[in-house]
């Protein structure tokens, strides 16, 4: 009884011990990931803290080199947004000196360099308001005033600018403080805050008296400006830059307090863009899957549609262009029965179909289908010379592999005559011959018929001698003489 207790405690030490040792083992492997985790995300061993404060100080002000820089960003931003080319915007965007006065706020809250904070602002003032002048001037002037898709998407800032604006600065500014920075993190911030378009496409929106164009342009510079450098302030915390002034910790808490009310404050406007946004995307897809649903009669096809997602207050709509036989009053008022079932409760449909005579919709479709029908005829055509194209091309490659034209036979049959009487018959083709593996050759062959006087010897030899002849005439090593 005793045994069996005695063996009963020894097994449960021994789990007990094997327990332990795999906890051990366990913790001893995070403890190893972690460390190396560490190791590989640590940013503070080559931090350059007095380089890094002297370069950002450098391109704080705005004067001499730096204001022509920003000026000819500024004319090459905006011809970008005037003719709609990313690439124009995105060279503005690589020359733009405005991270400097940016990076240079951030830096002057995160050590607590009051001096330096306002050299940044005011660098930070004169680049705005230079950008202003300059756009406006050119947006004044210029005789291309038509809204591209380049500057509408400046007009619309929501929550992943933010969150755009958070990574680039981070990006940024832990690429300046090191010890070797990272040039391709700095020009990939600068492209993807895209500081400069947002100013110039303040100043188009200044020059044409458009407002909203103006306020939601210069809300996206607001944001990049802010969060890069919030971003930048954080992460001069984090690698516990050297303080210039000791603030005591009660007002450094109440500047923090005020850092994070002011962000607040910043964000929220972006925060319901952002939701107005996910509600369009939604709504625009549930009408395309009504559409698609709804709208397959016998006999008449949708040619074009218009989704267009409520605005200032008005009715979103969706007008369905139809061709062919008419739909009647009842499938239309069973189709708009349909509309709340795709959460479309507050739409106005509008049918229009080709028996619809009336002024108004004949215009809209005049308008709306004729450009439809006409890129519909353009592209089928390009398609049409396109697959022509590829037959003339495939057709021209037979020929050149058969050699139609590449042997002048007129002149050869002359030239061969007359150095070779005994010639009575002759004929030329192309051979494609194998040796039924993979191997496949296409070979110029000339079938020679000889006098039936000559030898066979004689034969031999003359074929030997028209051939290299012709191997140098036609420059062509593979060329075949055979007699038949």
């Amino acid at each position: 009884m005793d045994d069996n207790k005695t063996s009963g405690e020894n097994t449960d030490k021994l789990q007990q011990d094997s327990d332990n040792k795999l906890r051990f083992s366990f913790l001893k492997i995070m403890t190893s990931l972690l460390d190396y985790f560490k190791l590989v995300v640590n940013i503070k061993d080559e931090v350059d803290y007095e380089g890094s404060v002297e370069a950002i100080k450098k391109d704080i002000d705005f004067k001499g080199v730096n204001v022509w820089v920003l000026g000819a960003s500024i004319v090459i931003a905006s011809i970008g947004l005037n003719v709609n080319s990313t690439a124009v915007i995105i060279g503005a965007m690589l020359i733009s000196p405005l991270m400097g006065p940016i990076v240079g706020m951030g830096l002057a809250v995160g050590i607590n360099d009051f001096k330096m904070l306002t050299r940044s602002l005011r660098g930070l003032g004169t680049a705005v308001l230079i950008s202003f002048v300059i756009s406006t001037l050119y947006f004044l002037i210029t005789p291309f005033g038509d809204v591209q898709s380049e500057l509408i998407a400046r007009t619309r800032p929501n929550l992943l600018d933010v969150l755009v604006a958070i990574f680039s600065g981070i990006a940024l500014i832990v690429a300046k403080t090191q010890k070797s920075t990272v040039a391709s993190a700095i020009y990939g911030v600068a492209i993807a805050t895209a500081l400069m378009p947002p100013l110039c496409t303040a100043g188009y929106g200044l020059a044409n008296g458009n407002w909203v164009f103006f306020l939601g342009a210069f809300y996206l510079f607001l944001i990049n400006s802010v969060f890069i450098t919030l971003s930048t302030w954080l992460v001069v915390k984090y690698l516990k830059f050297p303080t210039t002034t000791y603030m005591n910790p009660k007002r450094e808490k109440k500047v923090n307090r005020y850092i994070l009310f002011f962000s607040i404050i910043i964000i929220l406007p972006s925060a319901f863009t952002f939701w107005d946004s996910i509600q369009e995307n939604l709504y625009k897809k549930n009408a395309e899957l009504f559409i698609a649903e709804n709208f397959d009669f016998e006999g008449s096809k949708v040619i074009n549609k218009k989704i267009m997602y409520k605005e200032d207050g008005n009715l979103s709509s969706i007008e369905v262009f139809l061709i062919g036989e008419t739909i009647s009053e009842e499938q239309q008022q069973a189709i708009t029965a349909k509309l709340e079932k795709y959460s479309l409760k507050e739409t106005d449909l509008v049918i229009l179909q080709s028996n619809n005579n009336s002024g108004e919709l004949v215009d809209k479709l005049g308008k709306e289908v004729k450009s439809g029908i006409i890129e519909e005829l353009y592209r089928k055509n390009d398609e049409l010379i396109e697959n022509k194209d590829k037959k003339i091309n495939f057709l021209e490659h037979q020929l050149k592999i058969l050699g139609v034209d590449a042997v002048p036979f007129n002149s050869l049959k002359k030239e061969i005559k007359l150095q070779y009487n005994d010639v009575e018959n002759m004929s030329y083709g192309k051979t494609i011959s194998t040796d039924f593996t993979e191997k496949q050759d296409t070979v110029s062959t000339f079938l020679i018929n000889w006098n039936k006087k000559l030898s066979d010897k004689e034969i031999r030899e003359k074929n030997t001698l028209l051939q290299t002849w012709l191997r140098v005439r036609l420059e062509d090593d593979k060329l075949r003489v055979i007699n038949y």
